[in-house]
């Protein structure tokens, strides 16, 4: 065995990496790197020291066409870029799914297990990943409105974002888990001065 895979719930993947690297195997970790920034410091030089990988994955940028987007961009065939819109709508948190016998609900709308943030941490995260990693392009200042939809949720369910890029281009990012009906429909718009891709 070279490699340990580690997909569990936030707040259990400090302890396991750690232990993981610092007993020779590389590790392949699912978003997020820690449940703080203090922990993905420790782990960080963990790495260093150990000489193991840690590669922090991000589902969506694995796509080909993603990865085709990417190159087109790359390669000038949209020109500067100008704006950017991505979405992530989910609906499986329309109604109060954690009061009940929810596993997934359970940890993923309890701070204390998922982190700060529900549906910025859980799918935005995913959303603000897919557009820095198309076009390029850093997130240079964003202008947030983060949002608690359903009554008695701990965390916020429903987030949009508006984002500035290093090439002064804009951008919209919304993430919702109140969208009934909705599944995983996370989508991106990308509008250059000579074109513009969408991928969904």
């Amino acid at each position: 065995m070279q490699v340990v895979i580690i997909v569990t719930p936030n707040h259990l993947h400090f302890e396991p990496v750690k232990l993981s690297m610092q007993n020779g195997f590389h590790v392949i970790l699912d978003k997020p790197m820690a449940f703080s920034f203090e922990e993905a410091k420790t782990l960080k030089q963990i790495a260093e020291e150990t000489g193991q990988l840690l590669c922090l994955t991000h589902t969506y940028t694995g796509y080909p066409m993603v990865k085709e987007a990417k190159k087109q961009i790359s390669e000038g065939k949209l020109g500067i870029i100008r704006k950017v819109y991505v979405e992530y709508p989910q609906g499986w948190l329309s109604k109060l799914e954690e009061s009940g016998d929810n596993k997934q609900a359970a940890w993923r709308t309890d701070p204390n297990k998922s982190g700060m943030g529900e549906a910025i941490g859980d799918i935005g995260t995913h959303a603000f990943n897919l557009a820095e990693y198309i076009i390029g392009l850093k997130v240079l200042k964003i202008n947030a409105n983060i949002n608690t939809v359903v009554e008695e949720r701990k965390i916020d369910d429903d987030v949009t974002v508006l984002l500035k890029f290093e090439n002064n281009a804009s951008g919209v990012l919304f993430a919702t888990q109140i969208a009934s009906g909705k599944e995983n429909n996370i989508k991106i718009r990308v509008y250059g001065e000579k074109g513009g891709l969408e991928w969904q």
